[in-house]
């Protein structure tokens, strides 16, 4: 007989891959046209606009494009964190001062120079994370490795998901460890506001 923690497992796991295969087929062009529209929309927000300090992932091909939000974030003056992993899915936040800092780095991502220093994530006004699904109040399906789920209760600030409306669910699996974020956002705009 199957139990809980199995059956979470292997919705989990289904509904990575539905996500993933979406993901593929929309393509770079529906990825930077939903990234130019979720930085809009955040970029309006009070919480973008009160935010110092802005953590924010550096997007994959197959993820709304963050370059809009990263390269405003220069641009507007805050302090630009982006993420750094290590091993057993610890994940830190390292401030930039240009997006030629990033070097290539595991998974295909991104990251900073290993000898950039990190900002303890407390200091963090604002978050934005990656998902591959997203629940209405929050609830947030990764690509499984826990580094998101490990880094965000060390924050003390806003999270926002990235995630395109097709991919948002209602009913998500969950764990004890599966942290909600605040909003969720959309090409159309902001979904949930807890």
């Amino acid at each position: 007989m199957e139990n809980h923690f199995d059956s979470t497992a292997a919705r989990k796991a289904a509904l990575r891959a539905q996500a993933r295969a979406f993901l593929r087929q929309a393509g770079p062009e529906r990825t930077d046209a939903w990234g130019r529209a979720m930085a809009g929309y955040l970029a309006e927000s009070e919480l973008w606009k009160k935010a110092g300090t802005v953590f924010c992932f550096v997007s994959t091909a197959r993820e709304p494009s963050t370059r809009p939000l990263l390269e405003l974030a220069l641009a507007q003056g805050k302090t630009l964190c982006v993420p750094r992993t290590g091993p057993e899915g610890f994940m830190e936040a390292v401030p930039l001062t240009s997006l030629e800092q990033l070097t290539p780095a595991r998974f295909g991502l991104l990251e900073p120079a290993p000898g950039l220093p990190a900002l303890a994530p407390e200091r963090l006004d604002l978050v934005v994370a990656p998902c591959l699904m997203a629940a209405p109040d929050g609830l947030r399906l990764g690509q499984g490795g826990g580094y998101y789920d490990r880094f965000l209760p060390r924050c003390h600030c806003p999270v926002v998901l990235l995630c395109p409306s097709a991919l948002v669910q209602n009913d998500l699996p969950a764990e004890a460890h599966d942290r909600r974020a605040d909003l969720v956002l959309t090409e159309q705009g902001f979904g949930f506001e807890g």
